[in-house]
């Protein structure tokens, strides 16, 4: 009975762990994205249409209410566009926890 027990609850933290290695599509979140931020549902991948650069000192973001400053950009490891952040469901947004664009050096 015991090694049952010991066994679902096994099961039951393989599957939590896992949950963190991958998108919802089934996709691998590579791991400097997890190293970097949050939580799974604190990234958002952005398409480049979906970013714009509104000024010398701001990025803007559809989707995300606030303006974003240059400064709190940090270049992407794999070339995309990606903004962290927490979102309520209710409209309620949290600040940038990390915004990652990409950048030529």
């Amino acid at each position: 009975m015991i090694a049952r027990i010991a066994a679902l609850l096994f099961a039951l933290s393989a599957t939590g762990a896992e949950a963190h290695d991958y998108w919802s599509d089934g996709k691998p979140i590579p791991d400097w994205v997890k190293a970097s931020c949050c939580g799974p549902a604190d990234a958002h991948h952005l398409r480049p249409d979906q970013v714009h650069r509104i000024s010398d000192e701001f990025y803007s973001v559809d989707g995300y209410v606030r303006r974003i400053p240059v400064g709190q950009a940090l270049p992407s490891q794999d070339g995309d566009y990606w903004i962290f952040y927490r979102d309520d469901g209710s409209g309620i947004q949290s600040g940038v926890y990390c915004f990652f664009v990409p950048m030529a050096f």
